[in-house]
């Protein structure tokens, strides 16, 4: 079950409040590594969609399959009543629709997208091809975090800016 949308938990998206948290052209690739739990992640996956797609940034969102491809384009046609998002499946070799959010099953690179928010753990060498990207730290999977802890300190070693967004300060 997903947080309810009223809760302190999401009011730190809608608040346009966020410290650290910087939706415009950046000089250098920023990393937000975002704690959540796996069974909130989708949702807030979806929040951080909604809230570069404000920001009139064309984001892609990466994820390991077909099958989870279409679990997300659903999800982001019915996460929020209030929103509409235009976002578009995308296949490897296939031609990119107008959509300003692409959803794509593997580690490529759009041309032209600036934002990658991803559903699995991408390797940095993929998320330092874009602007910024969305790491999400599972709080409830101990390995993940591990795998997650070993991911922030590479990016920083390469240079890239990496905010830690905690739990209770989420989109």
């Amino acid at each position: 079950m997903f947080a309810t949308f009223d809760s302190p938990y999401w009011a730190f998206l809608r608040s346009g409040r966020q410290e650290g948290l910087t939706f415009g052209k950046e000089s250098h690739m920023v990393i937000y590594f975002a704690e959540t739990t796996v069974a909130e992640q989708r949702e807030l996956l979806c929040r951080w969609v909604e809230r570069f797609y404000a920001g009139r940034k064309p984001i892609q969102v990466l994820v390991d399959s077909t099958y989870e491809a279409q679990s997300i384009d659903k999800l982001l046609w019915t996460f929020s009543q209030g929103s509409f998002i235009p976002h578009s499946v995308l296949n490897p070799g296939g031609a990119p629709p107008d959509d300003p959010v692409l959803i794509t099953p593997g580690e490529f690179q759009v041309e032209g997208f600036e934002v990658l928010v991803c559903d699995l753990p991408a390797s940095l060498e993929f998320m330092m091809k874009f602007e910024t990207a969305v790491h999400f730290i599972m709080r409830d999977n101990e390995q993940q975090r591990r795998e997650s802890r070993n991911l922030w300190q590479k990016a920083r070693e390469s240079g890239a800016d990496t905010v830690h967004v905690p739990y209770r300060n989420q989109p």
